[in-house]
């Protein structure tokens, strides 16, 4: 089992340098990271929510510029570089934040465990609990971009207080496509329709 938690810390060390690697790697000058931390929040944005799907706007977001991107998402980095997107595109930024959180939530989570001459049995479980929600939780979030870039050339799921986000690359998202993902997201991640938004980006 240690050297089960072994190996897991160690890959978590390595995702959370690749990540600043990449970091450092793909962020632009402080210029344009500048302009894109001025940019007003919601800006050409419009949210597709759940709830009353009768009452659904459906409208495009405009892509920006990047930073940085995770190996772990390198397969999306690569379809998007294919695709014509630019660094700094609102996908690259969502992957990145959301590697980020992962990775920060993994090692606060094994700090807790790694601590084992202040932790309790029951705080030792709580925390073994969490890792696995965590894990769970990413492994879903992977599966359904997947499911959704068979209908999608790119698809993005971002997750930030229990609320998920969703930006796919379209021409056009009709009501009833936001409505159907908003549906797929509520059967793959168990939540309700007022947790899940939807946003498209016109493709280049």
């Amino acid at each position: 089992m240690n050297t089960k938690r072994q190996t897991i810390w160690l890959v978590s060390m390595l995702s959370l340098m690749v990540v600043l690697s990449a970091y450092y790697l793909f962020t632009q000058d402080l210029n344009d990271a500048d302009k894109l931390s001025s940019e007003k929040p919601g800006e050409n944005v419009t949210e597709v929510a759940g709830g009353n799907k009768g009452q659904v706007v459906v409208d495009e977001v405009k892509p920006g510029d990047d930073e940085g991107i995770s190996v772990a998402n390198q397969k999306i980095l690569d379809q998007l570089a294919r695709e014509g997107y630019t660094q700094g595109s609102i996908f690259s930024e969502l992957l990145s934040k959301r590697e980020q959180q992962y990775s920060q939530e993994t090692d606060r989570i094994w700090s807790v465990l790694a601590d084992v001459s202040n932790i309790s049995s029951e705080d030792s479980a709580a925390a073994a609990t969490q890792l696995d929600q965590l894990e769970d939780k990413n492994s879903r979030i992977t599966a359904l971009e997947s499911e959704l870039m068979k209908q999608y050339d790119i698809a993005i799921v971002s997750e930030e207080n229990d609320r998920y986000k969703v930006v796919v690359t379209s021409e056009k998202l009709e009501k009833k496509d936001a409505a159907s993902i908003i549906d797929q997201v509520m059967t793959v991640m168990e939540v309700s329709p007022t947790q899940v938004s939807v946003q498209y980006v016109s493709e280049p």
